[in-house]
């Protein structure tokens, strides 16, 4: 029996489709993660709002905007014609992130309430958590059937190893395809992972660096991933995780090795145990105008009452002298 062909086909609960699902919820959880980092840093919430204002309706239309780009090369006329059916798929990641990055840097550095903000910090806390966003969103091109890769024999490893309902979702064009939407998502989880809840939680790298690891890593993802896109060339693409690669290795050897630390930063112990203090601790970067330290939740009392996950940063002022300070240049 011949299977079914998901050629053009986009899936749908009820009237909504299921690839608009996928981005706000890519989009709620990216937003809930900057909070929770924003919320530790202590600053307030007014200007993370004003962020997302400015964030959400560029990056949608930075992504539009390059996508549509990208189509009008490759003569896809059509798709340029219905530039604005966004639901019908067709949004360039680094579109989106790129305009948005611009227009919120923009105003981080000019306006009176985002010159509050480090900028470095910003940086930190804002661009590995977009991470989160791409791996749940890449299950928006599974759902119109797009972002697949050359064809998948049902001899090959991959198809044998594919769960049923990925395998099947893959037969497009009247052959089985490589789901590179299910690669690239993984890889964007795991890296998710790392770099967010292990490096930025234990800030382990100076404020920006995991900006720059989070650029130079998806452009490595990208120009890895393209050329085993099935279909078009995708110019573009290629051209701009290029770019992304060249600009991450700059903003990793700016920030952790050229700029200047102007920060006054403590070391805590994540652990009582001597030997797990020695491998798991906190850096606390903090500016070294707008002093307000962290309590040790290994030495707060009234910590152990509550969660001690969520208790781990409650800020107040105490004596410098309490904790370790590892560098102040």
């Amino acid at each position: 029996m011949t299977p079914k062909d998901f050629a053009g086909v986009q899936l749908k609960l009820g009237p909504i489709y299921v690839y608009s699902l996928t981005m706000m919820l890519g989009m709620l959880t990216a937003i809930l993660t900057i909070w929770y980092f924003w919320k530790r840093e202590k600053y307030p919430f007014e200007q993370l709002a004003i962020l997302i204002f400015i964030a959400l309706p560029t990056a949608l239309l930075g992504a539009r905007l390059v996508f549509i780009i990208q189509q009008a090369i490759d003569k896809q006329w059509e798709t340029v014609k219905r530039f604005w059916a966004i639901w019908e798929g067709g949004l360039s990641i680094h579109g989106g992130v790129i305009t948005a990055t611009i227009c919120c840097v923009v105003y981080l550095m000019f306006s009176k309430g985002g010159r509050k903000i480090n900028l470095r910090k910003a940086f930190t806390i804002i661009l590995p958590a977009v991470l989160i966003g791409q791996s749940i969103g890449r299950w928006g091109n599974f759902a119109n059937h797009e972002i697949y890769g050359y064809e998948m024999t049902p001899d090959s490893l991959a198809f044998k190893i594919l769960p049923e309902l990925i395998r099947k979702h893959m037969y497009i064009g009247g052959k089985y395809h490589l789901p590179l939407f299910l690669y690239e998502s993984m890889a964007n989880l795991v890296a998710y992972i790392l770099i967010v809840w292990v490096l930025n939680y234990y800030n382990w790298l100076r404020p920006g660096t995991t900006a720059g690891i989070y650029v130079l890593y998806y452009g490595i993802i990208r120009e890895g991933m393209e050329p085993l896109r099935d279909g078009n060339s995708y110019t573009i693409y290629k051209v701009i995780a290029a770019f992304y690669i060249v600009t991450g290795v700059f903003m990793i050897a700016l920030f952790e090795f050229i700029l200047k630390l102007d920060f006054s930063v403590y070391k805590i112990p994540a652990f009582r145990n001597d030997k797990l203090a020695k491998v798991f601790y906190f850096i606390i970067y903090e500016e070294k105008n707008k002093y307000v330290e962290p309590v040790n939740i290994l030495e707060d009392k009234k910590a152990k009452k509550g969660n001690w996950f969520l208790n781990l940063f409650k800020f107040k002022k105490k004596n410098k002298d309490q904790q370790e300070t590892i560098s102040t240049n």
